[in-house]
């Protein structure tokens, strides 16, 4: 099954979890670490399937085809952090080129610092704190991890390089011819790629990404909804209100008020 590409505009995520993680095939552009304190947690990357015990640590990143499972133990106690790698821009080495050799770090590799990082760092903290625990992290996990040179094959990637343009773009004008002129092949070409690859025609797909960006903005702030249809990248309001109502059941306005009496 192709990847869903996660679309995440937050520099830092913090997801504290008190049991296993069930999560869908998925890869994004920012760097991801799993620590998992007691229990077991599954987690499959690049195809390859990896069973994480209490203490062990694993390293995935950007643009890295990953699942979480829940395996026939369903305890499970584990914290991730989901960092844009331009934080730490000269700190490490270029997570885009470059990829772990295997991304599971044992719990004799985890040092002692790190462990402690993992169990003070909070998503409340202030962000220079949050990214001091961070630093301290990824440097001593990354010490004990072996990179080599991440491989690409263009043709067979298409579809990722798709979802990743998308990715990063759509809140842009965006077209097949956009995307043709991108990649310099034929309109035809990927629209072949949208119906038999990610089955899920050109026009849904920008529109899922939009919908979804919309509905984080109208969940985290409190611009106007003209301001978010226009964020999102819709030409015009009604395009936005008919199309979020699709895919959501509910109008834009309803799904504010949801959530301004579910804050309450």
């Amino acid at each position: 099954m192709l990847p869903f590409y996660e679309i995440r505009k937050d520099d830092f995520a913090i997801i504290r979890n008190a049991r296993q993680i069930a999560f869908p095939t998925h890869m994004h552009s920012a760097i991801e670490v799993l620590y998992v304190f007691s229990g077991t947690q599954s987690v499959e990357i690049s195809d390859v399937s990896y069973e994480l015990q209490p203490g062990d640590a694993a390293v995935i990143f950007p643009d890295i085809i990953h699942r979480y499972v829940k395996s026939g133990q369903q305890t499970g106690n584990a914290i991730l952090l989901i960092i844009n790698p331009k934080v730490f821009e000269g700190m490490f080495p270029d997570f885009n080129q470059l990829q772990p050799v295997t991304p599971l770090v044992l719990k004799k590799y985890v040092h002692k610092d790190a462990v402690y990082a993992f169990r003070k760092v909070k998503k409340e903290d202030d962000y220079a704190i949050k990214l001091g625990w961070a630093h301290i992290i990824l440097s001593h996990l990354l010490s004990h991890t072996q990179l080599e040179q991440r491989q690409r094959t263009p043709v067979l990637d298409m579809p990722q390089k798709i979802m990743e343009y998308m990715a990063n773009h759509f809140t842009e004008p965006l077209s097949l011819d956009t995307l043709a002129a991108e990649f310099n092949v034929s309109k035809y070409y990927i629209s072949h790629i949208f119906s038999t690859r990610i089955q899920m025609n050109f026009r849904n797909y920008l529109s899922m990404l939009r919908v979804e960006y919309a509905a984080k903005l109208i969940r985290t702030t409190n611009v106007s909804l003209t301001t978010v249809s226009s964020s999102a990248g819709f030409e015009s309001q009604r395009t936005f209100n008919r199309v979020f109502q699709a895919m959501y059941g509910i109008t834009p306005r309803e799904f504010r008020n949801n959530v301004s009496t579910y804050l309450k």
